[in-house]
């Protein structure tokens, strides 16, 4: 969808008729658009399901500061696995050698210390950026407690940290949550299964029409979880010829999936090391040597043959 969905309807039909009809052009995208300038994403690859604000300076100042539209764009019940799971893929991201290119969106977190000002910016500073997301992780591992006790020990480990997580839960466009023993696929062998939706209404609808025409089957794709903290904000994009392919393109340009999972999982780095988590223990033990700990805890997402 374009700008034309913002334009005004006329008055032919009288002011009640008028708004009824902007409201039937405006609903279906606005998560296009950013909650507080009204303008529209430059980073997303086509609609998402949830709104939030956009990267521009003043947008980023207004939300998180002044906390104005911020019950747009709220994360009403953001589940303690889910958070978990936000985190890692940040990290992922973060940690990984082409996090110059992945890495995106950028984090924009107001500076605590000096709110006139970007944390991590104008120049990406991924160093700063990895010991406040270290402190985020080491106090989820370490602290049980309410929601205000844990935000009282992140700002004393580190003022940034949970300002940057609740960029990394606000920022997330797609709607996560993790499935019942219920809902699970067995064939799957692991647990820690998710449902993620990240259509909007209107591609949904669409998607189920086309379901009870031709019906529907599970198909897979494999991508390494340093991709994913960018996906769940951009949308999957067909990085065939591009700097962000990875693989091959046997037949050519597009986003591949296969009816196979273990196909897929050939392709999302797992058994590599980067899907490893330590233990609680490792986790102390790392935090308490160099003050930094580089993974989170062993409560996530992967397929494990022993789990």
């Amino acid at each position: 969808a374009g700008g034309h969905c913002k334009n005004i309807p006329t008055l032919e039909y009288g002011f009640l008729v008028q708004i009824m009809k902007y409201s039937e052009q405006r609903i279906p995208t606005l998560n296009e658009y950013c909650v507080v300038c009204d303008e529209q994403h430059v980073f997303q690859n086509g609609s998402m399901l949830k709104p939030a604000v956009c990267t521009r300076e003043l947008c980023v100042f207004s939300f998180y500061t002044l906390g104005v539209m911020s019950g747009a764009a709220e994360e009403v019940a953001t589940g303690a696995e889910v958070v978990d799971l936000l985190v890692a893929m940040c990290r992922a991201a973060l940690e990984s050698p082409r996090k110059s290119i992945i890495f995106e969106p950028y984090p924009s977190v107001v500076d605590p210390n000096d709110p006139k000002t970007l944390a991590f910016n104008p120049k990406k500073n991924y160093e700063r950026l990895q010991k406040a997301l270290d402190s985020v992780m080491s106090i989820r591992e370490m602290t049980q407690g309410s929601y205000l006790e844990i935000k009282k020990q992140m700002d004393k480990l580190d003022p940034l940290a949970h300002p940057l997580l609740q960029w990394i839960i606000s920022s997330n466009r797609s709607h996560i949550v993790k499935l019942p023993l219920s809902r699970q696929l067995k064939f799957m062998h692991t647990s820690h299964q998710f449902l993620l939706l990240s259509s909007p209404p209107a591609k949904e609808a669409r998607f189920r029409t086309a379901k009870k025409l031709y019906g529907s089957t599970f198909a897979f794709h494999g991508s390494h979880i340093e991709n994913w903290h960018s996906v769940l904000r951009n949308g999957l994009v067909n990085a065939s010829y591009t700097k962000l392919q990875l693989h091959g393109a046997a037949y050519g340009k597009g986003i591949y999936l296969s009816p196979i999972s273990s196909i897929s999982f050939g392709y999302s780095g797992m058994g590599k090391g980067q899907h490893r988590m330590p233990t609680k223990d490792e986790l102390v033990q790392r935090y308490n040597r160099m003050n930094t700990i580089p993974q989170v805890r062993n409560t996530l997402f992967y397929s494990d043959p022993q789990n």
